[in-house]
């Protein structure tokens, strides 16, 4: 009889620690980009918004990850309208979203940044991986002296890194050549602040990533 029991315990503990391994999670990290740590991503929500005006990757709502927004409708969003160029006008594309009214506004969403990570279990490899889903950016503006963060467009990192110009971080004191924003989230120097989901159980420890209190 006990070695039914303790053939059951064992059969019971190897159950949980499958369901445990096997499950998936999924974390939210916001970055402030005002901190002189993470001073070298303020060019990343620009370069997020001047690929999104060209076409180069598209951009979603928030807490609607899978509904598209055409650009036009993220600046009426905002209260912005669309530039207006005249039909013989010849300026071409990237003109258009360099001009000086767009940067203007692109500077209105480079002082926070929020990121979904996802971590699972790579059968095939046998190891854990982490993977960033998506970037959502925030419209900044000061408010009574303070500032107040509003909830911006969101971005998918893949499509972002499938595009012929996939944006890249500078950081002198860390490489002397740029690397992709992909390489930065598996080697983060950035500091964060993390949001656990209110249903996770489990603690996951995190490398080379520190939490801003």
């Amino acid at each position: 009889m006990k070695k039914i029991i303790t053939a059951f315990i064992i059969l019971y503990n190897s159950c949980l620690f499958a369901q445990n391994i096997f499950s998936t999670d999924t974390f939210t990290y916001t970055i402030n980009l005002d901190l002189n740590r993470n001073l070298y991503l303020k060019s990343v929500p620009v370069d997020l918004l001047k690929g999104y005006c060209k076409g180069e990757w598209n951009a979603y709502y928030p807490k609607r990850e899978m509904n598209q927004c055409l650009f036009d409708d993220f600046l009426q969003r905002f209260n912005y309208d669309p530039l207006n160029v005249s039909s013989d006008s010849t300026m071409c594309w990237n003109d258009y979203c360099n001009d000086p009214y767009f940067t203007d506004i692109y500077k209105q969403f480079n002082r926070k940044l929020k990121y979904r990570e996802i971590i699972y279990y790579d059968a095939q490899h046998s190891i854990q991986k982490q993977e960033v889903l998506w970037i959502q950016l925030y419209y900044s503006r000061k408010e009574n002296e303070e500032w107040k963060h509003y909830n911006g467009p969101v971005f998918w990192l893949q499509e972002v890194m499938r595009s012929s110009q996939p944006i890249k971080v500078y950081n002198k004191d860390l490489r002397s050549a740029p690397w992709l924003l992909s390489e930065e989230f598996h080697h983060p120097f950035f500091i964060t602040n993390e949001n656990k989901q209110p249903e996770d159980k489990k603690k996951i420890e995190r490398y080379d990533k520190m939490e801003e209190n």
